[in-house]
């Protein structure tokens, strides 16, 4: 997990859904707790996993993201362990529906925009 992080870990234990509701797609991710990697800050501790939601608008742009997100995430730069505890790293996910950008929700104009940007600075077309 994280940047350069051992993302076979991630893959052997995660388990992730994508399913749209009405106008809304929510993404749901499962990471189980384990033990960290050689890789991680704690080799051979135990981490706390956990389950995370975002949720993205059910429109064009969006489904264009979805791959790239799904790549991001095989690459290892959605969740990073920090405090022995599995956490959103570098890429930006809406968990609420409302509240604005100060709370992770919408209304937020620029987010697709901004995702998409920072999917590209990592290197995921």
């Amino acid at each position: 997990m994280g940047h350069n992080g051992p993302h076979e870990l991630l893959n052997s234990v995660h388990e992730y859904t994508w399913i749209s509701e009405g106008s809304v797609v929510k993404i749901t991710y499962v990471i189980p707790d384990g033990i960290q990697s050689v890789d991680h800050p704690a080799p051979g501790q135990p981490f706390t996993g956990g389950t995370f939601e975002a949720f993205l608008p059910d429109c064009a742009q969006t489904r264009r993201l979805l791959p790239r997100l799904r790549e991001a995430f095989s690459r290892g730069h959605t969740f990073t362990v920090m405090g022995g505890k599995v956490k959103w790293d570098s890429i930006p996910h809406k968990t609420s529906l409302h509240g604005g950008k100060t709370t992770n929700g919408y209304p937020d104009s620029t987010y697709l925009n901004r995702l998409s940007t920072i999917l590209t600075s990592l290197g995921i077309p």
